[in-house]
C-alpha cells in the first residue's frame, strides 16, 4: 500500500531523505502509518523499541526513576527519527517514547530495518548520520540544561510537569508559582512577571495553582535542552 504524502515529507526531512528511491522504498516496506491521540505511550520504558518516523504533532523521549520523576532527553517532530539506536542494538532501552500532542508516526518493521542496515551500505549510512546527529543533539541538551536561561529553564521545567501530568489532550501542569520557581533555582516574584509574559505571547494561560500549556510546540521551540529532572506536584526536592 503506498504512504500517504505526508509521509512521505516527513521522510524527506528526515536522514532518511537522501536515500535514493528505491533503497527508501525497500526500507519503508511492513512500515505503519499510524494516527495516536496525545499522551500515547509509543516506546514503554525499559523496552525493545521500534524505530519510529514523527510524521506530525509533538512527542519526547524520557527517563523515569524509581520514585517517578522523568528527565527529558529530546523533543521529537515531524521528520524526526525516534529510537534510531534500534536499528543495531538488540537491547531494551531505557528512555521511553510519548506524544505531548495528537500525532501521526510511522513504524518500521524492524526485521526488514535490520536486515538492510546490515547488507545496503547507504542505509547503514544513513543510520550513521542520525546517530552523529543524536549526538551532537546531545552535547547541545547538556549545554542548554547547564547554562540555560531561566526563560528555558521555567519552559522546559512546563513540559515536563504537564507532559508527567498528561491524562488527555490538554497540556496542564499543576503546581503553584513557589513550586515553579524553587524548581528552577529563582524566586516567586521573578518567575511570576515571566509567566505574565508567556501568557502575553500567547504561550500558555495560568489559573489557580496551573499552568496549561497552550502551543507546546511553540515552547518545545525554546528548549535548547531537555535534560532537566522534574518532580511530582508537592514534591520539592532536588
Amino acid at each position: 500500500m503506498p504512504l500517504p504524502a505526508e509521509v512521505h515529507a516527513a521522510l524527506e526531512r528526515s536522514q532518511l531523505g537522501a536515500l535514493p528511491a528505491d533503497a527508501l522504498a525497500r526500507l519503508t516496506e511492513g512500515a505503519l502509518a499510524l494516527d495516536v491521540p496525545a499522551g500515547t505511550e509509543l516506546i514503554p520504558p525499559a523496552s525493545i523499541p521500534r524505530l519510529h518516523l514523527m510524521v506530525a504533532g509533538l512527542g519526547k523521549t524520557y527517563l523515569i526513576a524509581p520514585n517517578g520523576r522523568q528527565a527529558t532527553v529530546r523533543y521529537a517532530r515531524s521528520g524526526d527519527l525516534v529510537a534510531g539506536s534500534a536499528v543495531c542494538d538488540l537491547r531494551p532501552c531505557l528512555p521511553g517514547f510519548r506524544t505531548l500532542s495528537a500525532a501521526a508516526v510511522l513504524i518500521f518493521n524492524m526485521e526488514n530495518v535490520r536486515f538492510l542496515a546490515r547488507t545496503d551500505v547507504r542505509v547503514a549510512n544513513a543510520f550513521n548520520r542520525e546517530m552523529a546527529d543524536r549526538l551532537h543533539a546531545y552535547f547541545a541538551e547538556l549545554a542548554g540544561t547547564t547554562f540555560g536561561s531561566l526563560r528555558e529553564r521555567v519552559v522546559r521545567h512546563l513540559l515536563d510537569v504537564a507532559s508527567e501530568q498528561q491524562r488527555g489532550e490538554a497540556l496542564v501542569a499543576r503546581l503553584s508559582q513557589q513550586q515553579l520557581a524553587d524548581a528552577v533555582g529563582s524566586v516567586r516574584e521573578v518567575v511570576a512577571r515571566l509567566l505574565g509574559k508567556l501568557r502575553e505571547e500567547g504561550l500558555l494561560r495560568t489559573g489557580d495553582g496551573e499552568v496549561e500549556l497552550l502551543d507546546p510546540g511553540r515552547l518545545a521551540g525554546e528548549v535548547k535542552g531537555g535534560a532537566t529532572w522534574v518532580t511530582r506536584e508537592g514534591d520539592k526536592g532536588r
